[in-house]
């Protein structure tokens, strides 16, 4: 009986010196350390954002009727379109900075529809106020809600830019986008239910604006910072 035939050994054709030098290179090489999964690191996400509420609301502390606020259709749909969406930002930010990610229209289309009608929400459901008033009010107590709105969505921004660096994303504006709005609306959230103010001007300037304003921040911070792995 015929033995079988011995498959040629890949570094054979390789000269001398290039295959001790290949022989080196992979006896010397570490093994790669599988990233966590997208659930994996959106769940430690999740639990700094829900820490980070917790630790602002205890400093600024909850608006005087949040319970009844949060039993109200309008303004309950109101907060948790805003931390819904905030999760959804997050979750996508995190897939989208993995390599094997591949974009579809459908999913920014209903995030960006989501978003659109969480902003016509306070021209639609709340009352009307005066724009003059609310930058009075702003100029007085030193633009408290949106500096609130900063700080809250710093730290979360930062915790998600820390696990999408680490993923080697193709799509570093996307990536940045998503983890933007996640931050942002994570803010929103928080100091509405810290703010007793549900009416119009004021939820679009204080608590919505931010979003819209600081949003190209880290577009284009992410755009170097999560694709860096490539340079």
């Amino acid at each position: 009986m015929n033995e079988p035939i011995q498959p040629k050994p890949i570094l054979h054709p390789l000269p001398e010196a290039h295959r001790r030098l290949v022989e080196k290179l992979v006896a010397e090489a570490q093994p790669l350390k599988a990233s966590p999964s997208v659930l994996s690191q959106w769940l430690v996400w999740l639990g700094s954002a829900l820490g980070m509420v917790v630790i602002a609301l205890s400093l600024i502390g909850p608006q005087f009727e949040i319970m009844e606020k949060l039993s109200d259709p309008v303004s309950g749909g109101f907060l948790l379109l805003a931390f819904s969406l905030s999760a959804f930002c997050a979750w996508m930010g995190i897939a989208s900075s993995k390599p094997d990610h591949r974009p579809r229209v459908a999913t920014p289309s209903l995030a960006a529809f989501l978003l659109l009608f969480l902003f016509s929400m306070p021209f639609v459901f709340f009352d009307q106020d005066s724009l003059s008033k609310v930058w009075a009010q702003n100029t007085a107590d030193g633009w408290f809600c949106v500096r609130t709105v900063i700080w809250v969505a710093l730290p979360s921004w930062i915790m998600l830019g820390w696990l999408a660096s680490r993923n080697a994303s193709f799509y570093p504006g996307w990536t940045g986008a998503w983890l933007g709005a996640a931050a942002f609306l994570l803010g929103a959230g928080t100091i509405q239910l810290h703010c007793a103010h549900w009416e119009t001007c004021h939820m679009l300037v204080d608590h919505l604006l931010p979003l819209a304003a600081f949003l190209f921040i880290p577009v284009w911070i992410g755009s170097y910072w999560f694709s860096r792995w490539r340079k």
